[in-house]
């Protein structure tokens, strides 16, 4: 991921994969980022480059997911990765959860701006 915080355009089908600054991704940030890139399906190559990921840890969570039942495999030798239905709904409560915990840091924010003006 880059240095940035504003979402990026990826010039391979419009996937949006948020950039964050240099920081550990938490499980459910990795498996949203993963879900986010195979929306309209992905080969493994492509989820490891724009999920920014070792193929060791791609291998992890490529698992998990398809045994979780967010992801699933189609195609023979030329395998492909898709969100599930239930991947999709993993997708949407995260990207929730996300909206609310930004707002919940906003608040924050201002609170701590509050006090600290009011010494």
């Amino acid at each position: 991921m880059a240095n940035s915080t504003s979402p990026e355009q990826s010039p391979t089908r419009g996937i949006h994969v948020a950039n964050r600054k240099r920081q550990y991704r938490s499980r459910i940030q990795i498996a949203a980022d993963i879900l986010e890139i195979a929306k309209a399906g992905s080969r493994k190559t492509k989820i490891m480059y724009l999920g920014n990921l070792s193929f060791d840890l791609l291998q992890k969570y490529l698992e998990m997911l398809v045994g979780f039942d967010l992801l699933e495999v189609r195609g023979g030798a030329e395998k492909s990765y898709v969100a599930t239905e239930k991947g999709q709904r993993f997708l949407e409560d995260y990207r929730e959860l996300q909206k609310y915990s930004e707002m919940a840091e906003s608040k924050k924010r201002a609170l701590e701006t509050s006090l600290a003006v009011t010494r």
